[in-house]
């Protein structure tokens, strides 16, 4: 790889990097493409040739970090390989490790669930949140039919329903942690609230299309 590849490839993290302490220091509504690029060490010129503007940088963000979460679990399911539900739950306790052990998704997570303010302002940047929530809502949808093709979900699992029930736990206990991380165990609600949750997939007749 050339030099000058090199170099970009490096603007670029150091750019996302320093957006990521700008917004999570500032909020993203406060904070400029100005402080970002001199947080970065780079002009803001340089900036732009990378990113077009705020949301871009922000949607390149969210893309770098769910590409790290992601990539075992679209593996899988891609390749319809192994148990699905099993992937599934090995994947929900990486991401709830790594937003504790991590200070890069930390930092993000708190931006993404306390400094997103919903002003109009904002709006661009949360137009780039809703698209990434509807792609994990399409994941969740993708993996809980293979889950049923697999037969370790049930049939008749009403799947709508079901992912609504993943998303506000999952967020939830995300949101919960972050206001009052003195109080809550990670380490320990986690893993009981994530086999809670595919536990009740299984057998809560709740979740079943009601006939």
């Amino acid at each position: 790889m050339r030099k000058t590849k090199v170099e970009a490839l490096k603007t670029r993290e150091d750019l996302m990097l320093a957006a990521l302490e700008t917004f999570y220091h500032k909020g993203v509504a406060r904070a400029s493409l100005n402080e970002i690029a001199q947080a970065a060490g780079v002009t803001r010129g340089a900036l732009y040739w990378h990113f077009k503007n705020k949301e871009d940088l922000f949607d390149g963000l969210f893309q770098r970090l769910c590409d790290e979460v992601g990539n075992r679990l679209e593996e899988d399911i891609a390749n319809e390989s192994g148990n699905i539900l099993e992937s599934l739950h090995a994947s929900l306790l990486n991401t709830f490790e790594r937003l504790q052990r991590n200070k890069i998704h930390y930092k993000f997570c708190s931006i993404l669930y306390l400094k997103c303010e919903h002003i109009e302002q904002n709006q661009a940047i949360i137009a780039v949140i809703e698209k990434y929530q509807n792609m994990w809502e399409q994941r969740l949808t993708d993996i809980l039919t293979l889950c049923i093709k697999q037969k370790s979900l049930p049939d008749n699992l009403d799947i709508a329903a079901s992912v609504i029930y993943l998303q506000s736990a999952i967020d939830g206990l995300i949101y919960q942690w972050l206001i009052k991380s003195d109080r809550i165990d990670l380490s320990e609600t986690a893993p009981r609230l994530i086999e809670t949750l595919l536990g009740n997939l299984q057998h809560c007749p709740s979740l079943r299309h009601q006939n």
